[in-house]
């Protein structure tokens, strides 16, 4: 999830420098901008988490609660971020011939196999 996110802002900076509107790159706006800056951030902790994640995983410390909580909150990242990234494509982003397009599509799947995200949920709210 965290990687197709990545993808998704890097397929997306690349869009926007290249591309024209009202007579200057989209990049020159600050909304987007902005909205590159946050989800560069937001990605930045995901990366941190999952490679935390990871690392507790090879020690033998991940339990099941760990890897719902994971699972959750990134592919419900994912899929923010991927939608974001199609507002920036404008229609382009919905367009089969830009990757960002596949990218939102395959997304959604990501909620719903490996358990849905409501199941993981459930498996978190045990342990409250």
């Amino acid at each position: 999830a965290v990687s197709a996110a990545e993808a998704a802002l890097d397929w997306t900076i690349k869009y926007v420098s290249e591309r024209n509107a009202f007579g200057k790159k989209i990049i020159e706006f600050q909304n987007t901008k902005f909205k590159l800056a946050e989800i560069k951030a937001q990605l930045s902790v995901a990366r941190i988490y999952i490679d935390e994640c990871i690392s507790k995983h090879l020690k033998g410390d991940f339990d099941a609660v760990q890897g719902a909580m994971a699972k959750l909150w990134t592919t419900e990242l994912q899929c923010k971020i991927i939608d974001e990234c199609v507002q920036l494509h404008g229609g382009y982003g919905y367009m089969r011939e830009y990757p960002i397009a596949k990218a939102y599509e395959d997304a959604r799947v990501q909620r719903i196999y490996g358990g849905t995200n409501e199941i993981m949920k459930e498996i978190i709210s045990r342990t409250l």
